[in-house]
């Protein structure tokens, strides 16, 4: 979402719009027409893209996770924290979150703002960018999923080392005789 927005914010570079000026009422986009402009960006199918690999990546990190915990865990065992897993992402309230977004685009958008942003997404290379965006998030998801998953692990890790040292100090403390 954060990479849609910034991209939006890039366009207005690019194009030459002014977005500085704060948005006034008489010329914010309606909820009709920043209703239009999400479902052009086809916003629906990319959170459900998004929460989609949001949840394959919970899949594989609770998968790793649990056997961590159990080196040799059942298929039953990990097929209950797949199913927990695919449960996590699968009734995300996207209506609610896009009801939520007009205020906001509306705040910051103008109507002319929102007009000339639809321009670039009905040209053939805002409909290539539609085509292609799906494959780039995902893949970066992917790439993104894997960079975190090695960095929460090693910090888990770390921190569980930490603990245990800090346990054992302070099992030795209670251990010595007392004088």
């Amino acid at each position: 979402m954060r990479r849609l927005v910034g991209f939006a914010v890039l366009l207005f570079v690019l194009a030459g719009i002014s977005s500085g000026q704060a948005t006034n009422a008489a010329t914010a986009p309606s909820r009709e027409d920043v209703l239009k402009f999400l479902e052009v960006l086809h916003l629906r199918s990319q959170f459900v893209q998004y929460f989609q690999g949001v949840s394959k990546q919970a899949k594989a990190g609770a998968e790793e996770g649990f056997k961590r915990k159990v080196p040799d865990a059942t298929p039953d065992q990990l097929a209950e924290v797949d199913k927990l897993a695919d449960g996590l992402f699968s009734d995300m309230p996207i209506d609610e979150m896009i009801d939520a977004m007009v205020p906001i685009y509306q705040k910051h958008l103008t109507k002319e703002d929102l007009d000339g942003i639809l321009a670039f997404y009905s040209s053939p290379l805002g409909q290539k960018l539609q085509r292609e965006q799906p494959a780039m998030m995902q893949e970066g998801m992917e790439a993104g999923g894997e960079i975190g998953r090695r960095r929460i692990g090693a910090a888990a890790q770390k921190m569980e080392e930490f603990i245990n040292k800090l346990a054992e100090q302070e099992q030795q403390k209670t251990s010595k005789p007392k004088e």
